[in-house]
């Protein structure tokens, strides 16, 4: 699954990069979804 094709930017992503690497437990989090998961928390990432 490619995220650009979901409506994320590369700035978003850069946002998100920001935010995990500063929050090690989250990232470690993150990486352990599903994509059908990891899609989910970027939508409410995006949402603040």
């Amino acid at each position: 699954m490619s995220m650009e094709v979901e409506g994320f930017d590369d700035d978003f992503f850069c946002s998100v990069f920001d935010y995990l690497a500063s929050h090690e437990p989250k990232a470690k989090a993150f990486l352990a979804k599903s994509m059908k998961h990891r899609k989910v928390w970027l939508q409410k990432f995006s949402q603040g």
